[in-house]
């Protein structure tokens, strides 16, 4: 009887972890997407509008879904979701603002290099030395990198270059969840981290002094419009609770290999959606830089 109880509690597990490996291959569509989203919604608003209307839009969706998590506040919750949102919203400013300057298929593959930082900033914060894959991941991510961004004057162009320092702060964001969400509720930590991030994006845009909502007014139905909601609501909310949920059945290195993926079909919907090309040289940027990720959470 136990034998067969313990056979069914197996194929549970295992439809379970097919379930969640399918649905981090979904996140990993959703999360190419958005660069093409954005690089249409670029095109109607400024990089601090865009980001304003995004975040605080997914913040109220998550808000809303994980309302009842937020009867109990513990300050590890409040200050790894603050440290998180500092670090995205630093991220996706020099990301967006760097899709102005280069196209939606360079910037997926360059923004694939946060993976590679992940594992030297996570051994200055925690002392972890990194292993042997990660110097040969990082020797080859730099050499598809190069590939990809260095003009045939060797400089690097100004949209790549913020690009590239946007994945230290990716980086860096991956680093901080993980020390904090092993205590705290990664759906509280989200929810905060979007806040913090939408916050930052208005008051940017008060500097500044643009207005988000105003920019967008009447302008919802056109392809702009559309777009930023499904940045908002897809691409960020609903992505991001669906990998938490995923990953409960998924181990991190499965995760890590499959939402890598995200470079590819962000490339690949830049192609078919904005008509961009890809040249002999930057395929086989990209697909040293592919490479590189796969080594590196092999």
């Amino acid at each position: 009887m136990k034998t067969g109880e313990e056979a069914v509690e197996r194929a549970e597990l295992k439809s379970l972890k097919a379930v969640s490996i399918a649905g981090l291959f979904l996140v990993a569509v959703i999360w190419g997407s958005t660069f093409t989203a954005n690089k249409i919604v670029l095109e109607t608003l400024s990089p601090l509008s865009l980001m304003t209307v995004r975040f605080l839009m997914a913040f109220a969706a998550m808000a809303l879904i994980f309302r009842r998590r937020f009867a109990v506040l513990t300050t590890g919750a409040v200050k790894g979701g603050i440290l998180c949102g500092i670090s995205l919203f630093l991220a996706f400013v020099l990301q967006t603002y760097g899709l102005l300057y280069t196209d939606a298929g360079k910037q997926a593959f360059l923004s694939g290099a946060y993976v590679i930082a992940v594992p030297f900033l996570t051994w200055l914060a925690f002392r972890k030395k990194p292993g042997a894959k990660a110097y040969l991941g990082a020797a080859l991510c730099f050499s598809g990198i190069s590939l990809i961004s260095l003009n045939s004057g060797f400089r690097i162009e100004r949209g790549d270059f913020l690009t590239l320092i946007s994945s230290f702060f990716f980086a860096a964001q991956i680093v901080i969840a993980g020390y904090y969400v092993r205590n705290e509720d990664p759906a509280v930590i989200s929810t905060i981290q979007f806040g913090v991030m939408g916050g930052l994006s208005l008051l940017g845009t008060l500097i500044t002094g643009e207005s988000a909502f105003m920019s967008m007014a009447g302008n919802w139905l056109t392809a702009g419009g559309i777009s930023l909601i499904y940045l908002g609501i897809i691409g960020t909310a609903v992505a991001y609770y669906l990998q938490i949920l995923c990953q409960k059945h998924a181990s991190p290195t499965t995760t890590s290999i499959i939402l890598s993926l995200e470079a590819v079909f962000g490339s690949l919907l830049a192609v078919l959606i904005l008509g961009e090309t890809f040249t002999l040289r930057m395929i086989s940027g990209a697909a040293a830089i592919l490479v590189s990720i796969l080594i590196t959470e092999s």
